[in-house]
Parts: structure tokens; sequence; C-alpha cells
């Protein structure tokens, strides 16, 4: 029950980069973090149809680093409820920062449909 719910904490709240070595559901949170980060970054640097097309292939890499993660955290222990309260505490404000940067880019998969394609499958991984 607890892992299914640190799952979708840390898929909800997006969370280092490269997805190894997840010890703990707090390094599992930092490489998510890092990792949408990186997402909405590639977001920015479209411009056009084949920035679009590039950054397609970048969203969906980066997809695979998530799904990598998930599966590092399928491993862990189960936390307790109180590990859990003291990771979403940590991480609220650093989600609504991101919600708010991640905002602005958005309307980028609405206007090229292969972008959009690929963040969906991207966003997949989070399940």
């Amino acid at each position: 029950m607890w892992r299914a719910l640190v799952v979708t904490v840390v898929a909800v709240m997006f969370a280092s980069c490269g997805g190894g070595g997840i010890n703990s559901y707090e390094d599992a949170m930092e490489a998510q973090v890092g990792i949408m980060e990186e997402m909405v970054g590639v977001l920015e640097g479209v411009t056009d149809q084949a920035s679009a097309e590039e950054a397609a292939s970048e969203i969906e890499a980066l997809g695979s680093r998530i799904a990598e993660v998930i599966a590092q955290v399928q491993e862990l222990p189960e936390p307790t409820q109180e590990e859990m309260q003291e990771i979403a505490q940590k991480y609220a404000e650093q989600g609504q920062s991101f919600q708010e940067k991640a905002a602005s880019q958005m309307m980028k998969l609405a206007e090229y449909p292969s972008l959009s394609d690929a963040w969906q499958r991207a966003m997949a991984n989070m399940r």
C-alpha cells in the first residue's frame, strides 16, 4: 500500500538525473525531480517543428530514465508514514515551483503532436 502511495507521490510531485543508485525514497524523489526539470528544459528549447521532433526523442529518453527510477523504487522496503510525510513536506515547495514553470511549456504539447505523443509515452512510465 505505502509503496504504491510513494510511487504516486513521486510521480505527481515530479521527481538526480541518472536514475542510478536509488537507495531511498528521497533519492528517488530527487532523481525524478531532476528528470522532470530536464523535460521542461527540453520543452523550453522547442520553437518550431524541427526542434519539436528533436525534443520528442529527448523526452522519450527521459521517460525511460523515469522508468528506471521507478523500477528501483519497487525494490526498496516500504517506507513508514513518517518518512513519507517528511519527503512530501520537503518537496512540496519545489513541486509548486516546478508546476508553475512547467505550465508555461505545456502549450507546446498541443501545438506539436509528435511532442505530445512522446510526452504521453514518457508519462506512462510513471505508472
